[in-house]
Order: C-alpha cells, then sequence, then structure tokens
C-alpha cells in the first residue's frame, strides 16, 4: 500500500529532499556557467539541466497523487485544484516577479545591457503573469512571449501550468462528467502547450524537448510505486543501474531526449520505492533542515538567475570567490522571499477556498502534496 506521510515512511522526506537538491543544482549549475565554466566536467551532464528534468518528474508524481487523493471528497472538482494550483504557484511567483523587475531596472540603468533591455517591458510582464512565456499552439502571434527580463528559467514554470490546468481538466471531465461541457474549453485551449511538448521543444536546438513526456512519465511512476513491484532490493537496484547508465550515456548539452528522461524516471522510481520501505528519517534536526530548504526552493528557482546575470553584468570578476558569492546571494534572498510568499501558499488557498460558495468547499481528506 502507497502511503505519502512522515509519521509512516520517508517518502515525503524524500520528495522535499529531492526538490531542494534540483534547485541547488540549477543554482549551482547557472553559477558554474557564468563564473567557473572552466570548473564544468567535461563528459558530464549539464547539472541545471538535470535539475529541471527532476522537478518535471516530481512535478507529474505530486500532481497525480493530489489529483487522486483529494478528488475522494465529492466537493473537491476543477475549481478546488485550480485554486490550490494558483496559490502554489502564485505566492512566489509575484514576490519573485517585483524582485526580477528591481534588480533587472537597477541593471539596465548601470550597464544599459541590451539583452534584457529587450525583454524588461510591461507587456512582457502581463505575458508572463499569464504564463505565456512558455506558450506554444496555434496563436504564436499574439501569446507566445519571452520571460521577463533576465528571469530565463520561468519559461518551465508556463509549461507546467499549462500541463496543471489540461491534466486537471481531463481527469475531472473523467471524473466529474457533468463539468465536462466547462472544462472542453479550458482543456483545448490549455492543452495547446502540452501536446506540442509531448515530442517538441522550447527552441530549435531541442532544449525542453518532451517536458510533458517526462511529466507523465513522473505520473507513472506514482502508479508504478503503488504496485507490488516496488520492492526494496529491486527498486535500490534499479535506482544504482539508472544512475550508472544515466551519468554514462547523457551527454553535457543533450540531457532533453526520451532515453535519459527514462533513465532519470527509472532512479526516481527506485528512490520513491525505496523510501516507501523504509522510516529512518526521524531527527528533528534533519527534518527541519530539510523543509527548510524545500520550503524556499521554488523562490530560489525563480530568481537566482536575475541575481547572478546583474552580478556577471556589473562586476568584471570571475572565479570561485565571485562564485561563492552568487550562490550565496541567491539562496539568501530566495529564504527572504520565501517568508513573504511561497511558505504562504497553504494560507493564500485556505483564503481563496473560503470565498468559494459554502457548497463547493473540499473537505480536509489529503493534504496538498504538490
Amino acid at each position: 500500500m502507497f502511503i505519502l506521510s512522515r509519521t509512516k515512511n520517508d517518502t515525503s522526506v524524500a520528495l522535499d529532499a529531492l526538490r531542494a537538491v534540483a534547485a541547488q543544482m540549477v543554482c549551482v549549475g547557472h553559477g558554474i556557467s557564468f563564473f567557473a565554466s572552466d570548473w564544468r566536467p567535461a563528459n558530464l551532464a549539464f547539472m541545471q539541466n538535470v535539475g529541471v528534468l527532476l522537478f518535471f518528474l516530481i512535478s507529474g508524481f505530486l500532481i497525480t497523487h493530489t489529483l487522486i487523493q483529494k478528488s475522494n471528497d465529492p466537493n473537491y472538482g476543477f475549481l478546488q485544484f485550480g485554486v490550490d494550483r494558483f496559490a502554489r504557484i502564485y505566492a512566489g511567483l509575484i514576490p519573485a516577479l517585483v524582485f526580477v523587475a528591481i534588480v533587472d531596472g537597477v541593471t539596465i540603468y548601470l550597464t544599459n545591457d541590451p539583452a534584457i533591455q529587450r525583454y524588461y517591458t510591461w507587456k512582457t510582464m502581463i505575458a508572463n503573469l499569464f504564463m505565456l512565456e512558455g506558450y506554444r499552439g496555434i496563436f504564436p502571434g499574439y501569446l507566445q512571449w519571452s520571460a521577463v527580463g533576465s528571469a530565463s528559467p520561468l519559461w518551465t514554470l508556463a509549461i507546467e501550468w499549462h500541463i496543471y490546468i489540461f491534466v486537471g481538466s481531463l481527469f475531472f471531465m473523467a471524473a466529474r462528467p457533468k463539468s465536462f461541457p466547462f472544462l472542453i474549453p479550458v482543456a483545448l485551449f490549455f492543452g495547446q502547450t502540452p501536446v506540442h511538448f509531448l515530442f517538441g521543444a522550447f527552441q530549435p536546438d531541442g532544449v525542453g524537448r518532451s517536458l510533458f513526456a517526462l511529466w507523465l512519465g513522473g505520473a507513472l511512476v506514482y502508479f508504478l510505486d503503488r504496485s507490488p513491484v516496488a520492492k526494496f532490493v529491486p527498486a535500490a537496484t534499479i535506482a544504482l543501474v539508472g544512475v550508472a547508465a544515466f551519468t554514462a550515456t547523457t551527454l553535457p548539452g543533450a540531457e532533453y531526449n526520451l532515453i535519459s528522461y527514462g533513465l532519470l524516471a527509472a532512479v526516481f522510481f527506485g528512490l520513491v520505492a525505496m523510501s516507501q520501505s523504509v522510516h529512518l528519517i526521524t531527527s528533528p534536526a534533519i527534518l527541519k533542515t530539510i523543509a527548510f530548504v524545500a520550503d524556499y526552493s521554488f523562490s530560489l528557482y525563480l530568481v537566482h538567475h536575475t541575481i547572478m546575470y546583474a552580478i556577471w553584468t556589473i562586476f568584471p570578476a570571475r572565479g570561485p570567490g565571485i562564485f561563492a558569492i552568487a550562490v550565496i546571494v541567491s539562496n539568501l534572498v530566495a529564504i527572504g522571499l520565501a517568508e513573504i510568499g511561497e511558505k504562504h501558499h497553504r494560507i493564500v488557498a485556505s483564503f481563496l477556498h473560503r470565498k468559494l460558495p459554502s457548497r463547493s468547499k473540499p473537505t480536509n481528506i489529503a493534504a496538498n502534496q504538490g
């Protein structure tokens, strides 16, 4: 029986730890690219790209869990799911966008940098608020926008948002047939970007290729880990073999491919299955540390690139010292932003749920793990 509870096994803690590691991989990987490119191993995959792939796997896993568990409540439908997703994303996104606007404004004032100035507009900011920076659909001339200013990692966030709404609409059309007429146009619009990313890429060089397929891989891992095949010893073997195969076969810059996705999904499956079988992480200090780092991982992902770009543009220094400063500052800023935004997403969700019609308020069947 699959259980996602901190009091029963290590799965929930392991997922938090993996989310925190993925965010740090993206941050450190970009730091190496900016300030210490000679440190990059010649034959190993770019860690920032691997971090992005892990985020999509984790997201597919957790959103699937949330949909299946929370839909047991007959009052929990697409609207409630959308509120939860909105609160989770925008509680962190809005403070991050304000921060990006301020830092980019200072960078442009000091350096007149054309690379970010081109995308530093109110129209681009509004488009990013509506998650259009990753849009790939039938209206590219109107709805396809770039990430605002220096915040280039936002392209993956927009893809995930469209996946959330598309998958949620399909799920509730099946689970709540009466919602079918309302959700058809939702699925048709928000399905355009995920369908593109089944096999398509974000840009011509293949970056981001098949990210929806990877997300679905995370969903598949959820079902596999609920099945009898998820045993500790085989799972450990699968994880170790997957790590070795991924490391040996995934070349730098070629992380976005289906073979690498399959290997990474195997590693993810093994880790989750192993964590279902044990309950070893019980130290309050360790649990608190993992929760602390995980709780600002989203904010770190959103703002680290802007911080590093500003440092790289304004200051000429390169090397280990400036690299360390950039990574530390990125983490400190993310901690501060999370304190006013990301960490309060459940409060925001509760507030919004109270504004819904009383008969539509979901009962607390399962905690929101997404």
